[in-house]
This record gives C-alpha cells, sequence and structure tokens, in this order.
C-alpha cells in the first residue's frame, strides 16, 4: 500500500488499515521512529485522557486553550 503526501505533511491511513486498529475520526494515535521506520499505533486510552485534560485540540487550530484547576486536580489524583 502507498499514500502520498500532501502540501500539509498529511497521509491517509488505509481504511483497512485504521479498522483493524480500531481508529475512527478524532482517535489519537503515536509515532514512534526507530532505524529508518515510523510506526504508528492507537494511543493508549492514558495518553488520549491526558491530551483531553491539557486541553489539545485535535482541530490543530494550535491555539490552546486555559487548563482548569479542577483538571490539574484529576490529573494528580490519577482520574
Amino acid at each position: 500500500m502507498t499514500s502520498v503526501l500532501d502540501d500539509k505533511r498529511r497521509v491517509v491511513l488505509p481504511k483497512d488499515i485504521a479498522d483493524e486498529l480500531g481508529l475512527v475520526e478524532g482517535s489519537a494515535v503515536t509515532f514512534k521512529k526507530e532505524k529508518g521506520f515510523v510506526t504508528l499505533k492507537k494511543a493508549k486510552e492514558t495518553e488520549d485522557s491526558l491530551r483531553e485534560t491539557m486541553s489539545w485540540d485535535p482541530k490543530r487550530t494550535r491555539k490552546p486553550l486555559p487548563v482548569k484547576e479542577d483538571e490539574i486536580k484529576e490529573i494528580w489524583r490519577g482520574k
């Protein structure tokens, strides 16, 4: 399978691979670079939760949102 990088450095993940990994629109993924290869995998729920709590914007507006005090307390409590 081959995909082409667009002008914003994005590629389309083939449907069968996305389905196999359980990825849907809005799913978080992690990348790992190793010896000239890049591995993509579905982010663990804790990673998804942390990004969500830290106000990561999945629409990639690059505008960070403030973190609320109660969100910080939840992180420290491990919820």
